[in-house]
């Protein structure tokens, strides 16, 4: 029979429970050092309430979950320093106790002034990963995850899953709260703790093992596959030089609107429909196809088309002149001026280069076959660094492969937990690759995170030759060659007929089914395809048409906003804008326009009070609230716009050249 559930305050709460908690036992594992962790994790969380003319929260209670059947609560600060001491006093010598908290990076804002911080793991100033206080090492759950936390309840099946409550409702530390309440306070950490133990069993981990991130689950799957390949890849590392450049050169996808068709309102007919092409899994796809980097070495500038053609991979900065596009109505000019290190008197398409008098900056080959197709030029080769292409090592690609697969078969199979974690390791593979090697870390100073800058750029650089085992220089390629497949398919529409473009698809007026059907003859190889569960087969890296419905009208405003019009109503993409309810809010695709203002699905600002060393206290109905350094989560608007010289392109575009479009109905 289950325990009974109990709930009690820190006054109630037994401490032997902390003395007879089972040490996990380590073994050869690294993580922790010396320490040793108690078995099982404990769970913590807060709930504030925030003062609107002030722009200020304040914990009114605190939760947190000790055994399967037994929560600890409290109202104050106070009370969470004496329970936060019991516990350390209470754990034994040389023991840590694992915390978990959903959105540790929230929780840090308040406790750094509570209770003494001996360590900091953060990615930035602002994102907390974990921190040691005392006995007790908090992670961040929702690091760990990548997902809200109800998503993470949910996957796991867990029987406490996450409730509702009412924000906008004040509650002070002395508000009696109902039922209700206190089922949804007890559900988040409880919840939670069950979710951890869970995924830990199925996935045969401990808290030595369990990865902190989700790309961690991947990462080290990906370093047991390239075990054997570390002699030759600790060759490939780059110096500082080589580093440098391949920083400059990096670029993620190619996200752009048809300067021609922005800011109108494109409507489908019978003869131009409006369509969508998705590139399926775009970056698996290339580190599945292509060939990579291995080892940098100076190159010859005079013989650069010579290396090109014999297949190197050639890194260079390299300075145009007399820069024009070939075609001057070419939709998606390719070079952006915030790449560049200098550009003299450009002409811009919404930050691309239209015509410059000269520019400079750094590419991959792969690059300058894109812009030798755009543009004309003259050239100068400032630095020029080559390698031989191989393609990546078969384990590593066996991993991305047997995901890929074991995802596509999951999907819709009944199996959440098993999906959700396939997808969260295919959706990692990326970003692992272009992760920086390099960065700064962080140090808890003050009462603030601050850069650590006691390493310099070349320390960071031999710990990276001398510990690192994967290859930076594989994930700059890895976006170059998916904007190479892209570019394929933004040249295989019509100029007129481009709508707009983002990373992995395109969108356009007109039926383009044969030239992307001749475009997938290049990719479509069985063994790079994986089986759904209706035994349906799916394949990397083709053209797949996205849209299941027709879409009845398409409208953008530029880069990461737009908006289409199908049978299920509006649909929206607005990097900040809620989709769904950003959709309700516009009301129509024919609002969607220069000053339109989201309020509902504007999202929420966040402001951070730090207060530091400092002791603030307010008083509400008589009662003093101690404030702690806090996160006041301000309602926020997002207003649709166009930069001012984008909007003068626009306007002058559609005077000069509207009789082109004379197949389109235009609003």
């Amino acid at each position: 029979m289950a325990n009974k559930e109990q709930i009690i305050r820190v006054d109630e709460f037994d401490p032997s429970i902390i003395d007879d908690m089972p040490v996990q036992p380590k073994g050869n594992k690294k993580r922790g050092g010396s320490r040793l962790y108690l078995a099982d994790p404990i769970t913590f969380d807060i709930e504030c309430s925030s003062l609107t003319e002030s722009e200020l929260s304040f914990m009114y209670i605190w939760q947190m979950q000790i055994t399967d059947d037994l929560t600890v609560i409290g109202r104050t600060w106070d009370e969470f320093r004496d329970m936060y001491d019991i516990i350390n006093e209470h754990v034994g010598n040389g023991h840590m106790i694992v915390c978990y908290v959903h959105n540790l990076s929230y929780e840090w804002q308040y406790l750094k002034d509570v209770i003494p911080i001996d360590d900091v793991f953060a990615l930035d100033d602002r994102k907390v990963l974990k921190f040691m206080s005392g006995r007790i090492e908090f992670r961040c759950s929702y690091l760990h995850s990548n997902m809200s936390l109800s998503k993470f309840l949910k996957s796991m099946n867990v029987p406490d899953q996450k409730t509702e409550l009412d924000y906008s409702v004040i509650r002070y530390p002395w508000t009696i709260l109902t039922d209700d309440e206190i089922r949804y306070c007890v559900n988040d950490v409880k919840g939670l703790r069950e979710a951890l133990i869970i995924e830990m069993q199925r996935d045969g981990d401990d808290l030595y093992t369990i990865p902190l991130t989700s790309t961690g689950y991947v990462r080290r799957d990906a370093k047991d596959a390239l075990k054997g390949y570390q002699r030759y890849i600790k060759k490939m590392l780059p110096d500082r030089e080589i580093f440098d450049m391949l920083r400059a050169a990096f670029r993620g996808g190619n996200t752009h609107a048809n300067r021609y068709n922005a800011d109108r309102v494109i409507r489908a007919t019978d003869e131009y429909p409006i369509n969508s092409y998705d590139i399926s899994s775009s970056y698996p796809s290339v580190l599945m196809s292509e060939k990579y980097p291995t080892v940098f070495v100076p190159g010859d500038i005079d013989y650069l088309y010579l290396y090109i053609q014999h297949g190197k991979a050639c890194l260079m900065t390299i300075r145009l002149f007399d820069v024009r596009l070939k075609d001057e109505s070419f939709p998606v000019p390719y070079i952006p001026e915030a790449k560049c290190n200098y550009v003299i008197d450009p002409i811009l398409d919404n930050g691309r280069i239209i015509r410059a008098s000269a520019l400079e900056m750094t590419i991959t080959e792969v690059d300058l076959s894109i812009i030798e197709e755009e543009y004309i030029f003259e050239y100068e080769i400032v630095k020029l660094f080559v390698a031989p292409k191989r393609p990546l090592p078969e384990r590593f690609k066996d991993l991305l492969m047997n995901i890929y697969r074991q995802k596509t078969a999951l999907k819709g199979a009944g199996d959440e937990y098993a999906y959700q974690k396939i997808k969260n390791k295919f959706n990692s593979f990326y970003g692992m690759c272009v992760q920086n090697p390099c960065k700064q870390t962080m140090i808890f100073r003050n009462g603030v995170l601050i850069p650590d800058e006691s390493k310099t750029e070349d320390d960071m650089i031999a710990e990276y030759k001398n510990k690192g085992w994967l290859p930076y220089q594989w994930g700059v390629w890895c976006t170059a060659y998916a904007r190479r497949k892209l570019e394929d398919g933004i040249i295989a529409v019509d100029n007129d007929g481009f709508l707009y473009c983002d990373t992995d698809s395109v969108k356009m007026v007109g039926d383009y089914e044969f030239e992307f059907d001749l475009l997938n003859t290049m990719y479509q190889y069985d063994k790079w395809s994986a089986v759904d569960k209706n035994n349906r087969i799916h394949y990397l890296g083709i053209f797949e048409k996205d849209n299941d419905k027709p879409i009845r009208a398409f409208c953008t405003l530029g880069a990461k906003k737009y908006v289409y019009e199908d049978d299920d109503g509006l649909h929206i993409t607005i990097s900040g804008v809620d989709k769904r309810i950003g959709a309700e809010e516009l009301g129509s695709i024919e609002n969607f326009r220069d000053g339109f203002i989201f309020t509902k699905a504007g999202g929420v600002e966040a402001i951070y009070n730090d207060y530091r060393n400092e002791r603030k206290y307010i008083t509400v109905e008589g009662r003093r609230i101690r404030i702690t350094s806090n996160v006041y989560l301000k309602p926020s608007t997002y207003t649709l716009s166009l930069d001012f010289e984008y909007k003068r392109l626009i306007n002058y575009l559609m005077n000069v050249d509207i009789k082109r479009f004379v197949y389109y109905d235009y609003d």
